[in-house]
């Protein structure tokens, strides 16, 4: 199957992250998707859908290609090496990312910056201090282009920075943003969306793409946002999916503060004061770490890649498939001194 072909069939309507995750589980690849007898597509997708993954839209498919030429844009596949490992481990990941700008910060650690469009001094102050600190150490920093606290993350991180859209890659949102957006590409950022092209931000497709912040991300710090806000649903979806949350103290009697306060009640978020606090919790040590080269090779080398954040046996076993060898290389890996079991049997790097 070519990539038009693939593409036209992740494309089609009705096809979510969720639905092609039990598609890829039952039939094992895309091929065996779209050559599957339609009474087995009826056991996972509605009729409608189904009919139309067996006749997808190739001229779609070709409009969106020849686009994303024109502008620019990667489009990246959820089996392309391309893709982020951390995304590619969660339940709804997207079966298909368009990129632009630079597209190597996909392959390195990030953490997510979120918080509320509405922040006060201190927020905006925090949110470029952790960006700018966590950027100079070695990581990227993932958020989401809006107003407020995203904004200011950016350009604290730049060039280090990734922008994920609630849009498609060419409708840029928001607008007053575009200036924001023209300066991540120009200093060597990124900017991602899951979205087909022709997308119109709307209330469905930004959960969406919080999912996909927290998903792509080690951790999200959370610096302010109100008890319903958007950042708090990406920090919640952060800890469903295992990875660290972090918020930074602020005032209990600010509607901006009542989101972290949230988020630590509930034993969801720890308290940084630093940036160097997040470096630690994540296991990352000193930005010096981040850039020390590992020479590993064969499996070893594929285990350790996967490992990010903390990661569970039964997850690399579902992608390694041997349980003796994933044995036998984790273990190795402990001997070297580079990664920790944890309880419950979790890994991640020293």
């Amino acid at each position: 199957m070519d990539r038009l072909e693939k593409l036209a069939v992740l494309l089609t309507e009705g096809i979510g992250p969720v639905r092609f995750r039990k598609l890829l589980e039952k039939f094992g690849t895309l091929e065996e998707i779209v050559n599957a007898d339609i009474r087995d597509l009826l056991e996972i997708l509605p009729e409608k859908v189904a009919f139309r993954v067996k006749n997808p839209d190739i001229e779609r498919a070709r409009s969106q290609m020849e686009k994303a030429e024109r502008m620019g844009v990667r489009i990246i596949f959820r089996d392309d090496g391309e893709y982020p490992d951390e995304l590619r481990n969660v339940y709804h990941a997207p079966p298909v990312l368009f990129a632009r700008g630079n597209i190597d910060l996909l392959r390195e650690k990030k953490i997510a910056v979120v918080g509320t469009r509405k922040p006060t001094q201190y927020g905006l102050k925090m949110a470029h201090k952790f960006a700018s600190e966590l950027a100079d150490a070695g990581l990227v920093v993932v958020s989401g282009g809006a107003l407020g606290i995203d904004a200011r993350a950016h350009e604290g991180a730049m060039p280090r920075t990734i922008v994920v859209l609630g849009s498609g890659i060419d409708r840029l949102y928001p607008r007053s943003n575009l200036p924001l957006f023209r300066r991540v590409l120009e200093s060597g950022g990124l900017i991602v969306s899951q979205f087909p092209m022709g997308t119109m931000p709307s209330k469905e497709t930004f959960p969406i793409r919080n999912l996909t912040i927290a998903g792509m991300s080690l951790g999200v710090l959370m610096v302010e946002g109100t008890e319903d806000s958007g950042a708090l649903i990406t920090a919640r979806y952060a800890f469903d999916f295992d990875r660290e949350v972090f918020t930074v103290p602020n005032r209990v009697d600010v509607p901006q503060g009542k989101g972290p306060y949230v988020l630590i009640r509930e034993n969801v978020a720890r308290v940084v004061e630093k940036p160097e606090d997040i470096l630690k919790e994540l296991g990352l040590g000193s930005g010096a770490a981040l850039s020390k080269e590992v020479i590993l090779e064969g499996l070893e080398k594929e285990v350790f890649d996967a490992i990010v954040g903390r990661v569970h046996f039964d997850e690399l076993l579902m992608r390694f498939g041997d349980y003796s060898r994933l044995s036998m290389a984790l273990l190795n890996l402990e001997l070297k001194g580079l990664i920790e079991k944890l309880p419950g049997n979790y890994y991640q790097r020293r």
